[in-house]
C-alpha cells in the first residue's frame, strides 16, 4: 500500500478513536528534571512499556518551571521530547556534525517542542509496537556563545520539571492464532475492536492475509498490521480484501481490527502460505561473548570443534547471512559496531556487506541491497584487508541479519560502487572468498569520544544506563568530532592575553598602595595580580598553552578569596580607623571571608558581605567624625567630591558589565575590562592620608 494511503487511513483511525475510544492511564513518571542540551549526557530518559494487547495509546507530556533561588520569576523554556520504540532516539538537536560513520536505515521516531508553561502535549500513537518506548528530553538548544553569564543569585535560577504519562486503549478481543489456521471474530458495538497475535518462525517470503466480513457495504472495518513498528492497512467495507506483508522470521507479528461502521459483523482472517524457497542461504547464528563493561559485547563465528573464532567463507551461490540478537533494555545503551575485512588481498574482488533489523535484505547481481519493495546502495562494499566499519548507536533490540556476497569484478567494470541511480551493471560475477567479521558493542564509539571528550556511563531511574561522550574544548556532537565552537589559535591567543595582561593594572594599585604606606592593601593588591593572572592563564588556555602553576580549582579559590579580601581592605582603609581598629577589621574579615569562600566562592551573598559590611563602617567611622566636628567637611573636600565619585563609577560601571554583559562569546572583553575597572577604582579610592585627618 502507497505510503500517503497508510497515513490517510492512520488519521481516519485515530479520529475515530479520539471519538469512542476508552483510554485507561497505565504509567506516571513525574518530576523529571531538565538540563539544557549540550550533548547526550545532559539528556533525561523516560521509559515506558506498553503491553501487548493495545491498540491505541496516548503519550502526555507537562512541563514547568519550578523557581529554586534568585530574584523575578521563572520564564517558560522551549521543551524538546524525541519518544521511540525499542531504543533511544540519535538526534543532532544542535546540528552537530558526527565524524563516525553511521547506518542510516534506522527506526523512526516523533520528536516535538512546546513550553514549559503546564500545557499538556499529547503525541496519540495508533497501533503501538508492544514493547519498550523511550523518551528523551531537555531544555532545547541554544547557540552557547550567545549565553549570559550571570552572577550567582543576582537573577532568578529555575529548575525545568517533564511530568509524563501513558495511556492506552486495550482491544475488546485478544488472540493467539495460528497462521495454518483460519480464524473468524465477531464485532459489534460493545466488542468493537480485536487484536491477532501470531507468529511466523522461518519465511522470509511475502505472506498475503485474506480478511472478508459478512455486512458487505453495510459496515466498515479498518485493519492493521503490526511488525515491530512497521505498520501496514487496510479498509475494508466490501465482503473481502487481502493485506501483503514481508514477515520477520522468528517474531510475534499483530492484527488489529477495529469496527469503524455498522452495527456488527462477523470477520474472517486466512493466511495464504508463501511458496517453498528454491534458494538456499548460508545462515550462521553468531556467538555471543559478553565482557565485564557496560555494554562491552561480541560476536564470533566457529566452526564445527573449534574454539577459536575462525573466518567465513563466501561461496558463489546463494547468499551467506550472519544473525545476531541485541537483547532490550541493557544492550541499547552503548554503540553496535560492524566490520568486515578480506581475509586476503585481492585487486578484483569485492565484498558487499547489506544490514538490516528483523528480516535479512536480498543482494542484487549488481551489489545493491534489497529490502522489502526498495533497492538501496550495499550497506559496506569492502575490498582490501583493511576493516570497514559502519556504527549504529543505541541499537534497537532484535535480530540483525548482516547478508553478504562477494563479486570479481574486472577491471574494465566501471559502475562501482552500485547506487540507486545506477544499478545496470553486467560485469560483477560472484565468486567464493573468505572475510574476518568484527561485530561487538561498546560504549560510545568503539570506546572513545574522537579524542576530544571522555566517555562516561550514565545511570536513569529504573536502573536504565547509557553511554554518552562529554566533549572538551569546545568540541561537541555524539562522538566530539564537531569543531564548529572549537576556537583557533589565535582567538585562543588573544583570550589568553587579554584575560591574563589586564591583571597587570593592579601594579597601579600596588604602587599607589606602597606610596600611600597602606602596605598591608598593597600585599593584598599583588596577591589579587598573581592569583587572577594564574588562575585565567590555566583555564583560558583551552589545553593548548595554558599555564597552570597548580590545580585549577586551588588558583580559583585564591583568585576569589584575594579579590572578595581586596574590597575589604581598600574599605576599611576607606573608614580611617586608627591602627589598632584597623589591624582587628582586617584580620576578622580575612578569617570570615576565608571560610566564605569555601562554602559558596561564587554566590552573590558572598560578595554582598564585605561590600555591604565596609561601607557600614565607613558610615560609621565618617558619620562619628562629622558629629564630632559638627560639620559636613569630613573627609576631605578635594577626595569626597573628586576621587570618591570617579573611583565609585568605574567600579560601578566595571560591575554593571561584569553581571550583567557578560556572554560565553565575549567574556574575555568584558572580563579583561572588569580587571582594568578595579584596578583604577582602587587607584581613586585609596585616600591619601592628608585627606582622612
Amino acid at each position: 500500500m502507497p505510503r500517503n494511503s497508510v497515513v490517510t487511513l492512520t488519521i481516519w483511525w485515530a479520529m475515530h478513536v479520539l471519538v469512542s475510544g476508552k483510554l485507561e492511564r497505565i504509567a506516571l513518571e513525574s518530576h523529571t528534571v531538565l538540563d539544557d542540551f549540550s550533548g547526550y549526557h545532559t539528556i533525561s530518559i523516560v521509559h515506558f512499556h506498553v503491553p501487548p494487547n493495545v491498540i491505541n495509546s496516548l503519550f502526555k507530556f507537562t512541563a514547568k518551571e519550578l523557581k529554586t533561588g534568585g530574584i523575578g520569576r521563572c520564564p517558560p523554556r522551549d521543551v524538546t521530547v524525541y519518544l521511540k520504540y525499542g531504543s533511544i532516539a540519535l538526534a543532532s538537536p544542535d546540528g552537530s556534525k558526527i565524524g563516525a560513520k553511521l547506518f542510516e536505515r534506522r527506526r523512526t521516531f516523533s520528536n516535538f517542542t512546546f513550553k514549559s508553561e503546564l500545557d499538556e502535549y499529547e503525541l496519540q500513537r495508533p497501533n503501538p509496537a508492544p514493547g519498550d518506548w523511550y523518551a528523551i528530553a531537555f531544555r532545547s538548544w541554544s547557540d552557547p556563545d550567545s549565553e549570559k553569564i550571570t552572577q550567582q543569585g543576582l537573577g532568578v535560577t529555575c529548575s525545568t520539571i517533564l511530568d509524563s504519562s501513558l495511556s492506552v486503549e486495550k482491544a475488546a478481543i485478544s488472540l493467539m492464532i495460528d497462521p495454518n489456521n483460519n480464524y473468524t471474530v465477531f464485532l459489534n458495538q460493545t466488542n468493537n475492536s480485536a487484536r491477532l497475535q501470531f507468529l511466523i518462525s522461518e519465511s522470509n517470503k511475502p505472506v498475503n492475509i485474506s480478511i472478508s466480513s459478512t455486512c458487505a457495504d453495510l459496515c466498515t472495518v479498518l485493519a492493521n498490521l503490526i511488525v515491530e513498528d512497521v505498520v501496514t492497512s487496510v479498509v475494508i467495507n466490501f465482503t473481502h480484501k487481502s493485506l501483503s506483508f514481508i514477515p520477520y522470521p522468528g517474531y510475534f507479528h499483530y492484527l488489529n481490527l477495529r469496527l469503524l461502521s455498522g452495527n456488527f459483523t462477523n470477520v474472517t482472517v486466512s493466511f495464504v502460505q508463501p511458496p517453498q524457497e528454491q534458494t538456499k542461504h548460508n545462515e550462521i547464528d553468531l556467538v555471543r561473548k559478553t565482557l565485564p563493561e557496560f555494554f562491552t559485547f561480541d560476536y564470533e563465528f566457529f566452526s564445527e570443534n573449534s574454539t577459536t573464532a575462525t573466518p567465513v567463507n563466501i561461496s558463489s551461490s546463494g547468499l551467506t547471512v550472519l544473525s545476531f540478537k541485541i537483547g532490550s533494555v541493557y544492550d541499547i545503551g552503548g554503540t553496535l559496531s560492524i566490520g568486515i575485512k578480506l581475509l586476503n588481498e585481492s585487486r578484483d574482488i569485492v565484498v558487499v556487506g547489506c544490514i538490516s533489523l528483523g528480516t535479512y535484505p536480498i543482494i542484487t547481481e549488481n551489489g545493491s541491497c534489497s529490502i522489502s519493495t526498495s533497492t538501496v546502495p550495499g550497506d559496506l562494499w569492502i575490498n582490501s584487508t583493511t576493516p570497514q566499519f559502519l556504527h549504529i548507536p543505541f541499537p534497537e533490540p532484535g535480530t540483525w541479519h548482516l547478508t553478504l556476497k562477494s563479486f570479481r569484478i574486472p577491471s574494465n567494470c566501471t559502475c562501482i560502487p552500485c547506487t540507486p541511480s545506477s544499478c545496470s551493471c553486467n560485469c560483477m560475477h560472484p565468486t567464493p572468498t573468505a572475510i574476518e567479521s568484527s561485530i561487538g558493542s561498546s560504549p560510545c564509539i568503539e570506546g572513545k569520544c574522537s579524542s576530544n571528550g571522555k566517555c562516561t556511563t550514565y545511570l536513569h531511574s529504573g536502573g536504565f544506563a547509557f553511554s554518552a561522550c562529554h566533549c572538551y574544548g569546545g568540541y561537541r556532537g555524539f562522538d566530539c568530532a564537531d569543531d564548529t565552537y572549537v576556537l583557533t589559535g589565535g582567538r585562543i591567543l588573544v583570550r589568553f592575553l587579554m584575560l591574563t595582561l589586564s591583571n597587570l593594572a593592579f601594579i597601579a594599585s600596588v604602587y599607589i598602595a606602597f606610596k600611600r604606606e597602606y602596605y598591608t592593601e598593597a600585599i593584598v593588591y599583588g596577591a589579587v595580580m598573581f592569583f587572577s593572572t594564574f588562575y585565567h592563564a590555566c583555564e583560558s588556555g583551552e589545553d593548548v598553552m595554558g599555564v597552570c602553576i597548580t590545580k585549577l580549582s586551588i588558583l580559583q579559590f585564591c583568585d576569589f578569596y584575594n579579590a572578595l579580601l581586596s574590597i575589604w581592605v581598600t574599605l576599611v582603609a576607606m573608614a580611617s580607623f586608627g591602627a589598632k581598629v584597623t589591624s582587628f577589621c582586617q584580620i576578622s574579615g580575612a578569617i570570615v571571608l576565608a571560610f566564605a569562600a569555601e562554602l559558596d566562592r561564587t554566590a552573590l551573598w558572598v560578595f554582598l558581605l564585605p561590600a555591604v559590611t565596609g561601607f557600614g563602617l565607613i558610615g560609621f567611622s565618617w558619620g562619628s567624625r562629622c558629629r564630632r566636628q559638627r560639620n559636613l567637611g569630613y573627609p576631605a573636600s578635594r577626595y569626597k567630591n573628586i576621587y570618591l565619585p570617579a573611583g565609585l563609577g568605574i567600579v560601578s560601571l566595571g560591575l554593571i558589565c561584569y553581571a550583567f554583559l557578560q556572554t560565553r562569546r565575549n567574556y574575555h572583553i568584558v572580563h579583561s575590562f572588569w580587571h582594568i575597572c578595579v584596578a583604577l577604582g582602587v587607584v581613586l579610592l585609596l585616600p591619601k592620608r592628608k585627606h582622612m585627618k
